[in-house]
């Protein structure tokens, strides 16, 4: 009988893969409250730390609804909600808590960076 073989996980694959989790996440989170699918998403990741470079797509007209219908607020990737849809989509790709997000934003050259710190593993000992 063949002795079991311990496997260590790729983690450079690992990273990989979360890296573009989180890339097709923001992405999605970005179009709903832009109203265009970003033209390409980076993903930097440290230790605690997640930095986001999206570079923004153009939106797509609207077309103007009746006037009976009540009109909703102006959903921005400027607002608290998107900040909250972030966080939730770096916590969920992650598996850790978002203690902070420091957005900046570029109008001129169409850029917008998100950076997340994340919460430290707790460690048992």
């Amino acid at each position: 009988m063949p002795e079991p073989v311990e496997q260590t996980p790729d983690e450079g694959g690992a990273a990989t893969a979360t890296s573009n989790e989180i890339a097709r996440s923001l992405g999605t989170v970005w179009q709903r409250f832009s109203g265009a699918r970003p033209k390409s998403t980076s993903v930097e990741m440290g230790k605690d730390v997640v930095r986001c470079v999206i570079e923004e797509g153009t939106a797509e007209p609207v077309e103007v609804e009746e006037a009976d219908t009540p009109a909703e607020p102006a959903r921005t990737p400027d607002s608290q909600e998107f900040q909250h849809d972030a966080s939730a989509a770096i916590a969920r790709a992650t598996g850790r808590r978002v203690v902070a997000f420091i957005p900046k934003r570029n109008k001129k050259a169409q850029t917008s960076q998100q950076t997340f710190v994340l919460d430290r593993p707790r460690r048992r000992f």
